[in-house]
């Protein structure tokens, strides 16, 4: 009877201790960002509606990959997320810097989220020459149960820097 009652190790908060109940799209976009920050891809996860989510490469940067973007859902923001993960230095973070953002609401539930961004990574691929990506982020964001998740994202390149299609498609690959 006693092994019922032995003490275990606690549970690690990493995952949980950086994420707010996205009641607003700002809180979305904050925990969102330090997600892509951090790295946590739980939290990252958390964002996303699920089966509904869509990722629109931008179609250059995709280039001769759209087929890997055809059916692009969570279980592939995963993957390239975790893909980053393992090749990025333990102690190292992201920068993610969103700008010149507007929110344009369809109803009170339901608005796309538009800003241009700039994503500083570290990262340890030299075959991934990159380390600032820049770009404009669409994100359609709806409301449900009052938490705002990410329905669909549309990536479009702005410069000739690399966007964030071109990372997603290096790292779901290596």
């Amino acid at each position: 009877m006693t092994a019922c009652f032995e003490l275990r190790d606690p549970e690690p908060a990493a995952a949980a201790s950086d994420w707010l109940p996205p009641t607003q799209i700002d809180i979305l976009l904050a925990n969102f960002t330090t997600a892509v920050q951090t790295l946590n891809v739980v939290n990252y996860e958390r964002t996303l509606t699920g089966p509904q989510y869509r990722f629109i490469p931008d179609p250059t940067a995709a280039g001769t990959a759209t087929t890997l973007f055809a059916n692009w859902s969570v279980n592939e923001e995963r993957d390239y997320l975790n893909g980053l993960r393992r090749r990025s230095p333990a102690s190292s973070q992201n920068q993610l810097t969103l700008s010149s953002r507007r929110d344009q609401f369809f109803t009170a539930d339901s608005a796309e989220v538009s800003a241009l961004y700039q994503l500083k990574i570290t990262q340890t691929d030299t075959a991934f020459r990159a380390t600032v990506l820049e770009g404009n982020i669409r994100l359609l964001v709806r409301r449900r149960n009052n938490e705002w998740k990410i329905a669909s994202w549309r990536d479009q390149r702005t410069s000739n820097t690399m966007c964030w299609t071109d990372l997603k498609k290096y790292f779901i690959r290596n």
